[in-house]
């Protein structure tokens, strides 16, 4: 018998392995089911690819996630927290696992602040 189909993990590996168009596959397929998008975490992991295999597409890409981040964390979150996340956004090109880690720390932060409420 084979091992049950886990699509979430399955996104994680083709992210893991750089693979961006199984992966956005996945992510709609995943996003469709849940009826909902995916968590910030995990959409954020896509950025270094487009920058690598579509930079002509990371501007956009990149603000939608900010978007979606400013939504989600607006109670919570400091203007000063939103403009160091897009300054860690803008680097992601240049200096990619860094500048990532520097946006996912910036988002733990943020969201320990929805923890408080």
């Amino acid at each position: 018998m084979g091992r049950p189909f886990r699509t979430l993990r399955e996104l994680e590996g083709h992210l893991e392995r750089g693979e961006l168009e199984s992966a956005a596959a996945l992510a709609r397929g995943l996003a469709r089911e849940r009826g909902r998008p995916l968590e910030l975490e995990l959409t954020l992991r896509f950025l270094p690819l487009i920058a690598a295999e579509r930079p002509e597409r990371y501007d956009s890409w990149a603000l939608r996630w900010l978007e979606h981040w400013c939504a989600e964390l607006r109670e919570v979150a400091t203007i000063d927290e939103a403009a160091a996340v897009a300054a860690a956004l803008g680097r992601i090109a240049e200096h990619g696992g860094a500048a990532l880690r520097e946006a996912q720390e910036l988002t733990e932060a943020a969201r320990s602040g929805l923890d408080r409420l």
